[in-house]
């Protein structure tokens, strides 16, 4: 019996374990860690072409960009937005025309009001080519390059190029040999004849919040606009100082353990909690069964719930893809939060999502007696409890098909029901436990209309996002607010039993404070900052010569994490503190291409931006301190300490 009784906890454990190795970090890479090279974030292939001597084809580039990783379109939908460009090398009396390049999507950087045009994951170009009455007849390989520069959240990576090549075999045209001299080889840029840069008021709508996170292999575009909804929340809790916060829950490990404690949490709702001794009593526990029974029973049912909660995940994965960039549209984003909305209301009991009666009739009528009917009992525990449940599960089901990825849908479901489906496994083991849960009573009502309240602030973010980024990191700390008077002093759910209504008014005052207190640090994280100094050598020079030590921000305004540094690292007290006896200055250099821009990146080899060079007395650049991409204050502060 024990040694089934560890088997069995031996199979959840590793069942938590194997959710943990499919989820993906949704932000893994090191401040530090040197950028990919050009070849390694774009692939570019391209198909074998057939044509006739003084006719024209079409060759197809197929390009694949690795995961999290983007480039802006052509023609770009900003000024300062470097497009990608493909060239052919003309030879043998073949030459290519003006590319045809596919349309970008619209999306919507932290870092601009604006739309902006991105390609990711695979797209294709077009280059048509021409060939002469008087082309060499064979197959030749022509060379052409595509150049771009690539985006994550971290960096924007300097201008690159990748290199190709197309394989054209030419027929009924010269022989090998008689090609005029005129008619040789000669490079030309295929961009020549493209049209002419889109201005940044072009035609582009405003796209979705777009946060360039890495996503799981296989993530939608969907997946960017749930990415920059967290990353308002993220920004929001950086800027008030609870970084810690974000630290424990960003990683893998923290992100299950919040989908496991959210599926315990859902047991307290008023449609499953009273069904707990219920169910644990189907499984024999107070019967008296053998341990063995009731613990195959419990393992029945929990591992029903997983197969039913699990599929859910994937079809709402699957069916988000097919939406593809219709995603990116700031509408989508806004109907998402209004569904969210919509959706909370049911936890307020404004109306009740409820299963026909024919269906409750047809699940109820189950034989759980066998382990085969306590398995379709698992399976139908979701739409038993739909009435307290279902909101929340379809609110996070939206999000598994806004990021439209499987394994994110499957990972993210299947550990929320374990979450549901635990406590069923605890209380089947140790049956005695069932005589001291608590009663079922009016303060479930009160934990259904917590998770309204985080689902209507779930929905105000969405929206935010939508229309006005800039202030949806307001968003926690009004819910904090607003959320902790209604809770902790407004809702009369069990006011009648003082110790909870103790606990009401407790939980509802640290959150007041702890609502006050962010707000206040949001408030002052817009106002202070290190002050930085326009950059130019003579400056540098002065600051060298009068012994101090040296920052160099290099930074552009279409960097998004140099955004977040601004407002998240160099505002904290501590940072400023540390950076206090060095000389801060900010090498702009939005226009990235320009000849100045590109002395400094030479000077300072910088491969990507956001960059922070710390720079010795002497001149020298401090060993070991060169920080790329975001860094959150508190190891920001050992970096300071680390160059002075």
């Amino acid at each position: 019996m024990k040694r089934l009784l560890l088997a069995c906890l031996l199979q959840f454990t590793l069942s938590v374990v194997l959710s943990v190795a499919l989820i993906t970090p949704a932000r893994a890479q090191d401040a530090t860690a040197p950028p990919p090279d050009a070849t390694t974030l774009l692939k570019v292939s391209a198909a074998p072409v057939t044509l006739h001597a003084a006719s024209s084809a079409g060759a197809t580039l197929k390009l694949v960009l690795a995961p999290g990783w983007h480039v802006y379109a052509n023609p770009p939908s900003g000024e300062y937005n470097i497009p990608v460009k493909a060239s052919l090398t003309s030879a043998m009396g073949v030459s290519a025309g003006a590319p045809r390049y596919p349309v970008g999507k619209d999306v919507k950087l932290p870092s601009d009001d604006k739309a902006t045009r991105v390609y990711d994951g695979a797209f294709e170009i077009t280059l048509p080519l021409q060939a002469l009455a008087s082309a060499t007849n064979g197959t030749h390989t022509l060379k052409g390059k595509v150049s771009f520069q690539s985006c994550n959240d971290q960096v924007c990576l300097p201008p690159a190029s990748v290199a190709y090549t197309v394989d054209v075999t030419v027929e009924g045209g010269a022989a090998p040999g008689a090609l005029a001299a005129n008619d040789t080889a000669s490079h030309a840029s295929a961009d020549s004849a493209a049209s002419p840069r889109a201005p940044a008021d072009s035609a582009a709508s405003t796209g979705q919040g777009f946060m360039t996170a890495p996503p799981a292999v296989g993530a939608g575009a969907g997946s960017q606009a749930k990415d920059d909804a967290i990353g308002q929340l993220e920004g929001a809790l950086r800027s008030a100082g609870l970084g810690a916060i974000v630290g424990v829950f960003h990683g893998t490990f923290g992100f299950v353990l919040l989908l496991f404690l959210g599926g315990i949490a859902l047991n307290l709702t008023p449609c499953v909690f009273p069904m707990l001794g219920i169910t644990v009593s189907i499984f024999g526990a107070r019967r008296k069964e053998a341990l063995p029974k009731v613990i195959a029973n419990a393992l029945a049912y929990v591992l029903g719930i997983s197969v039913m909660y699990t599929l859910l995940g994937v079809v709402a994965a699957l069916t988000g893809g097919l939406f593809g960039s219709a995603l990116q549209n700031p509408l989508v984003s806004i109907g998402l939060g209004v569904l969210f909305i919509v959706l909370s209301l049911s936890m307020f009991g404004v109306y009740e999502m409820q299963a026909p009666g024919w269906m409750l009739d047809r699940l109820g009528g189950a034989n759980t007696a066998s382990i085969a009917g306590v398995f379709l009992s698992g399976l139908a525990v979701g739409v038993v409890a739909a009435p307290c449940i279902g909101p929340i599960v379809l609110a996070v089901l939206a999000i598994i098909a806004q990021r439209a990825n499987v394994g994110f849908g499957m990972t993210t479901m299947f550990t929320m029901s374990i979450g549901l489906g635990f406590p069923y496994l605890f209380l089947a083991v140790f049956s005695n436990l069932l005589q001291s849960l608590p009663r079922s009573g009016e303060w479930m009502d009160w934990v259904k209309k917590v998770f309204g309240v985080i689902l209507a602030s779930w929905g105000l973010n969405y929206i935010l996002v939508g229309l006005l980024p800039h202030f949806a990191h307001w968003v926690l700390p009004t819910t904090l607010v607003l959320g902790g008077l209604y809770l902790g002093f407004m809702e009369k759910s069990a006011n009648r039993v003082a110790a909870f209504r103790l606990f009401k008014r407790i939980g509802g005052t640290l959150a007041v404070v702890a609502g006050v207190l962010m707000s206040l640090s949001l408030v002052r994280a817009s106002h202070v900052e290190l002050a930085f100094r326009p950059y130019s050598d003579s400056a540098l020079k002065a600051s060298l010569a009068s012994g101090h030590g040296v920052m160099l921000d290099f930074s552009a305004e279409w960097c998004a994490a140099c955004h977040e540094l601004e407002q998240a690292t160099f505002p904290d007290p501590a940072v400023r503190a540390a950076a206090a006896n060095i000389d801060a200055y900010r090498v702009d250099l939005t226009h990235f291409d320009s000849p100045e821009a590109d002395s400094w990146r030479q000077k300072y080899a910088i491969k990507g931006l956001p960059t922070i060079v710390f720079l010795r007395p002497d001149g020298t650049e401090a060993p070991g301190t060169r920080v790329t991409g975001f860094m959150p204050p508190a190891e920001f502060v050992k970096v300071i300490e680390k160059a002075k």
